[in-house]
């Protein structure tokens, strides 16, 4: 940050258009624009209609917002939104009420624990493995988005819980499915009594009368199931609970929503980049023959694991979860050179952070190595947020990185998968980068207990 510049306002992006500003090109292609703006100033301002908001374009600046959440607090479109929806949890509650909260989850995210958790998540994508058989032409976006959200169910409610599962599971994927277009479109259309509003609807009082019923059970028992959720409830002071339940109700859907969709998305585009570039799956695979030797793969096996972590490090640049997000200044305030004013809503893109060339080489390519020490440039490093910073980084994130390398190294061991031809695999609109469809056909690899390949097929 300049001490000696003068401090001035943003300048206005070029073409923004009357009364639109630039309402349409965010609208007809926010990834383009967002990347389009790192060209520009380190911060800028664009028009959405006649309301302002500043976009900052420079990995350090956008350090320094999400450093400061006193200053740049939740707000602005997508954080008022998920606030509506789901309450006031851990990923959208500010100040020292999330700083309370944070402190009481904390403890569920310990290094014991998440290797716990891994070995939970380890048969579970073991299972997955097993299910297939040779030839079987699997839906891997819903094969992926079953795994994920089987593991963080796991780390939320022990199996001891009283809890359909997979009745559980299928309306969470409904909501899921249904948030992007609450989350952007126009209110009325939500409420139209469409069969796919009613579906969520239906869905989402689902979970809301599952969560009570769950969380008035932990309440009334207040034993240590060894889950999240048994955290929350037996967090506080001289027996008195620090959660209401409402609190408790909100925290779980936060975990829920945070915890299963960016997972599946990130798997499915890491089988999908596997099955376009031969020379990244026979280097994954032979790294996982070589580690886990036929076997599955366990926390332990993490650190030996260090190709995989880049190949997930690489989708999580290539194939970012989020085109942007918000916050909100509370203060007149200085951004690098800029003056921001109070009450300004305030973007910062990771996809265009992601994919600015002037970050990354070659920014439209597939290439695990960029992550070599050795090769990895400072400003890339500080570009790279796919969990945040500063305080309100995300909680989750020793567990998240768990869960990715070991359901990738583990499915790699036993299967590859390979494109169906003449399906187009494409992003499709949401508030993530899910994929649209993603058929692939499983190949048994035929690993014996010594990491010696049979036919791949």
């Amino acid at each position: 940050m300049s001490t000696t510049a003068t401090v001035r306002p943003p300048g206005t992006y070029p073409g923004a258009l009357p009364l639109l500003g630039h309402a349409l090109r965010m609208k007809r292609s926010p990834g383009s624009f967002l990347l389009e703006l790192q060209s520009g100033d380190p911060v800028t301002r664009i028009l959405l209609g006649r309301r302002p908001m500043y976009v900052v374009n420079d990995p350090e600046l956008v350090r320094d917002v999400m450093r400061r959440p006193d200053v740049f607090a939740r707000g602005g479109p997508i954080a008022e939104r998920f606030r509506q929806m789901f309450g006031n949890g851990l990923g959208i509650s500010d100040g020292q009420f999330h700083r309370r909260q944070r402190r009481l989850v904390l403890p569920a995210f310990h290094h014991g624990r998440i290797a716990d958790y891994a070995a939970v998540m380890s048969a579970h994508a073991e299972a997955k493995a097993a299910s297939w058989h040779d030839g079987q032409r699997v839906a891997v976006h819903e094969e992926m988005d079953e795994l994920a959200l089987a593991n963080i169910v796991r780390v939320i409610v022990a199996d001891g819980a009283s809890l359909d599962r997979a009745r559980f599971m299928a309306a969470t994927s409904v909501v899921l499915g249904g948030l992007f277009r609450r989350m952007t479109g126009p209110g009325v259309l939500t409420r139209l009594p469409t069969p796919g509003n009613r579906r969520y609807r239906e869905a989402e009082e689902f979970l809301r009368r599952t969560i009570k019923a769950v969380v008035d059970e932990y309440l009334a028992t207040r034993t240590d199931r060894g889950d999240l959720l048994s955290k929350m409830v037996l967090a506080g002071d001289d027996g008195e609970p620090a959660m209401g339940e409402e609190q408790l109700h909100d925290e779980v859907m936060t975990f829920l929503i945070a915890g299963s969709n960016t997972v599946s998305n990130t798997l499915s585009w890491a089988f999908h980049e596997l099955g376009a570039h031969p020379d990244v799956e026979r280097r994954l695979h032979d790294e996982v023959d070589r580690v886990l030797a036929g076997r599955t793969a366990t926390f332990e096996d993490i650190d030996r694991l260090v190709y995989t972590r880049r190949l997930v490090t690489e989708t999580l640049r290539h194939r970012t979860q989020g085109l942007f997000q918000s916050r909100s200044t509370t203060v007149d305030t200085r951004l690098g050179d800029y003056h921001i004013p109070a009450g300004a809503v305030v973007l910062y893109s990771a996809h265009a952070l992601n994919h600015n060339p002037r970050i990354h080489a070659d920014p439209d390519r597939f290439d695990p190595d960029r992550w070599l020490p050795e090769r990895l440039d400072p400003l890339a490093r500080a570009a790279f947020l796919p969990f945040g910073t500063g305080l309100h980084g995300c909680v989750g994130e020793g567990l998240s990185w768990a869960e990715l390398v070991l359901s990738l190294a583990t499915i790699a061991a036993r299967w590859r998968l390979v494109p169906v031809p003449g399906h187009r695999v494409r992003p499709k609109p949401a508030v993530t980068m899910p994929v649209n469809a993603l058929p692939m056909i499983a190949r048994s690899r035929d690993v014996g207990p010594r990491g010696v390949r049979g036919d791949q097929g």
